[in-house]
């Protein structure tokens, strides 16, 4: 499969809990996984997740490791879906936080997940006979 016009990088302290939130959560494929890294797609677009191993040079590296700040402050991934109701009660058992239960907002179905690593997820679907 080629890649789509976006590739999405995220840094992860739990590469594989973050792979199984993808997948079991927003419907994402796993394509391979070895350690410190995991490439996904969804709909055509890739989800690259890497451990902090993988940018030892990166001026952040330190500050997430001793701060335990949030990766994902400052930054939402809208993933489009199928079955938002089931997806966002699946992520509640997980034990991730949702911020926003599934609702209609005349354009969508969506639903807001606080995810792995502090990362904030728009779980999205179009209305019964849209696109």
């Amino acid at each position: 499969m080629a890649p789509g016009a976006l590739s999405l990088v995220l840094w992860a302290t739990d590469l594989d809990g973050f792979a199984t939130f993808l997948t079991d959560v927003a419907g994402a494929t796993l394509r391979t996984r070895h350690p410190g890294f995991a490439a996904l797609t969804l709909d055509g677009s890739e989800i690259q997740l890497h451990s902090d191993e993988s940018y030892p040079g990166h001026p952040w590296r330190e500050a997430l490791a001793n701060e335990g700040a949030a990766r994902g402050i400052g930054a939402e991934v809208r993933m489009r879906v199928e079955g938002v109701d089931a997806r966002h009660r699946v992520a509640v058992e997980m034990g991730y936080i949702s911020i926003q239960q599934p609702h209609d907002d005349g354009s969508a179905r969506s639903c807001q997940i606080m995810g792995p690593d502090g990362y904030f997820f728009t779980l999205w679907e179009p209305p019964i006979g849209g696109s």
